[in-house]
């Protein structure tokens, strides 16, 4: 079965209650099991101005029988039922947001979906949880961990906050 990894994070009201909520409803929803979970790391709502509420972050390993697209559209449902709204304006705060971050043997190039994700090398809140669970990982030619290494700056806290996964 496929491993994939997929980026959790949300800003407005229960973030970790909504966080766990997302996990539980991809694994029962869909044929997706969570096996490792990151810490939960809590920054900055980057891009969103001074006045918004501070994100909680983290990193799942998830194996699964969906297929790329598949694996976004199961996301996109969670995100939705989850009440997530998407903005014109480009950054906003955000119930829940779930990206799709590497899926084992896929590289992709689709106008919904790249593969692996673009930005995972420039966004301290998703390469340290990534490189928490699986700092070995090749993405691009470089491990996660070369990856944080190389990042300018980190702004993360990490929290006492923990999901739960099929192995926890």
């Amino acid at each position: 079965m496929p491993i994939a990894y997929i980026a959790l994070g949300s800003n407005l009201g229960d973030r970790m209650g909504q966080m766990q909520k997302a996990l539980e409803l991809l694994a029962s929803d869909f044929p997706i099991t969570a096996k490792l979970a990151s810490p939960v790391y809590q920054n900055r709502a980057v891009g969103m101005g001074e006045e918004a509420d501070d994100f909680l972050n983290g990193v799942v390993e998830v194996d699964t029988l969906l297929k790329p697209l598949e694996l976004l559209d199961a996301c996109l449902d969670v995100e939705l039922r989850l009440e997530r709204t998407r903005s014109d304006e480009g950054w906003a705060p955000r119930t829940i947001d779930l990206d799709v971050l590497y899926y084992e043997g896929v590289e992709l190039d689709h106008e919904r979906l790249t593969l692996p994700h673009p930005r995972i090398a420039e966004r301290d809140f998703v390469a340290v949880p990534l490189a928490d669970i699986s700092p070995n990982l090749l993405i691009l030619g470089k491990t996660v961990s070369s990856l944080v290494a190389s990042l300018e700056t980190i702004e993360l806290e990490p929290t006492e906050y923990r999901l739960l996964t099929s192995n926890s």
